[in-house]
């Protein structure tokens, strides 16, 4: 455990020293929260009855749009690009793709299940991205870019507190035996997924830009994304 935090902070620490790099990783956190807005009823808003879950769920998509403002504005600060990848390269797609479809029950009750399922998902998914936001603030308190570090910032606190409703709200949704099970249904989609997307998105990095890294980076990430075991999202 303390090899792998060891890459992944000297990994996030090599992106942000080259602006090509680091943009082409934020665009990836980007994109991920521009999802919402490129899938149909993404969150089951008609599935919630309670009006202060409705408003707390609102207001998470407007943090999604506000984070969406300030990933552009860390990139063009790093005269970079701002891309919209394809929808298979998002990692939301990834996580859903590794999520088994729910067994619901009866039709009086499958409102709530579906909506118990997708804020284990959210719950599992904005975790992750916590978690690599925490690598990734780090790295950028020794940016030559001020903007990011205070981007990311106050994107990860968001990110956290998003993770710490949706669980909560899970509990107060379904029993707790109920949601025990729900929730081990997404972590295991979540970790799966994860998995697949590191790897993959480190090869294609060091693919493509592997002259950016040093030599022995270059090796070290090559391994890592071999074991599965370096992350590039999380």
């Amino acid at each position: 455990m303390r090899i792998a935090h060891g890459i992944k902070r000297r990994l996030h620490r090599d992106i942000v020293a080259d602006p090509v790099l680091h943009g082409r990783v934020l665009n990836l956190y980007l994109n991920g929260e521009q999802y919402p807005h490129r899938v149909q009823d993404y969150f089951p808003m008609a599935a919630v009855e309670d009006a202060a879950l409705e408003r707390r769920m609102r207001q998470h998509l407007r943090d999604e749009d506000k984070h969406v403002a300030l990933y552009i504005k860390a990139i063009r600060e790093l005269a970079q690009p701002v891309t919209e990848l394809p929808m298979q390269d998002v990692y939301n797609t990834v996580i859903r793709r590794h999520t088994p479809s729910p067994a619901l029950a009866a039709p009086a009750d499958r409102r709530r299940l579906t909506l118990a399922h997708f804020l284990a998902h959210l719950h599992y998914l904005e975790s992750r991205v916590a978690q690599s936001l925490e690598y990734h603030a780090e790295a950028c308190a020794h940016s030559e870019s001020p903007y990011s570090a205070k981007a990311v910032q106050v994107i990860l606190e968001d990110e956290r507190s998003h993770a710490a409703y949706t669980r909560e709200a899970l509990f107060g949704l379904v029993p707790a035996a109920v949601a025990r099970r729900v929730l081990a249904v997404h972590r295991r989609a979540e970790s799966s997924a994860n998995r697949e997307f590191s790897a993959r998105e480190l090869k294609r990095l060091l693919s493509e830009e592997g002259k950016r890294f040093g030599s022995a980076s270059r090796a070290l990430y090559a391994c890592a994304a071999l074991l599965q075991g370096g992350t590039l999202h999380g």
